[in-house]
């Protein structure tokens, strides 16, 4: 998954982001995740192409494509299949596969053929932000502003990050 950040770097996140104001505002809420899209596909996910073969909206979000608040979008490709949504202190399963926008894969557990498995809060602000109005089953595509991903850190992916992301299961 996105690279853990070292513990202090992630309590010092949470104390920032936690309940602060201005970010729980700019925030999507429940309601805006799961509202329904606008009418025709947001976009196209095949889950038996290779997982280095980029989506064709890998450059940028759809039109269709929905507001996840502080610059993230995305597209709900399949609906989960449960009611219950991962909290920031869970420990969920993913498969996902992640793209630079000029369609370089640079992880994927699909390509591992393993799942994943990590806390909400273990792992970059946009993917925290995804998972928590995501159900099991759900499978997303998210495209993340620099700024919710690793923000300039040396040695990890710049600019605006794509993933596909199946929320496997709530642990």
């Amino acid at each position: 998954p996105p690279r853990r950040r070292g513990e202090r770097d992630a309590e010092r996140e949470r104390d920032t982001h936690r309940d602060h104001p201005t970010t729980l505002a700019r925030t999507a809420t429940a309601a805006e995740a799961a509202a329904p899209a606008p009418e025709g596909p947001c976009s196209v996910w095949d889950p038996a192409s290779p997982a280095a073969t980029a989506p064709l909206d890998v450059a940028a979000p759809p039109p269709r494509s929905r507001n996840g608040g502080d610059g993230l979008r995305f597209c709900i490709l399949r609906d989960g299949t449960g009611a219950v949504r991962p909290t920031r202190e869970s420990r969920v399963r993913v498969h996902y596969t992640g793209w630079t926008t000029d369609g370089e894969m640079f992880d994927s557990s699909r390509e591992r053929g393993e799942p994943a498995s990590f806390q909400v809060t273990g792992v970059i602000r946009g993917w925290t932000d995804s998972l928590t109005h995501m159900t099991a089953g759900e499978v997303r595509r998210v495209w993340i502003p620099e700024e919710l991903a690793y923000r300039g850190e040396p040695g990890m992916p710049a600019g605006m990050l794509v993933f596909d992301i199946e929320l496997v299961a709530i642990e």
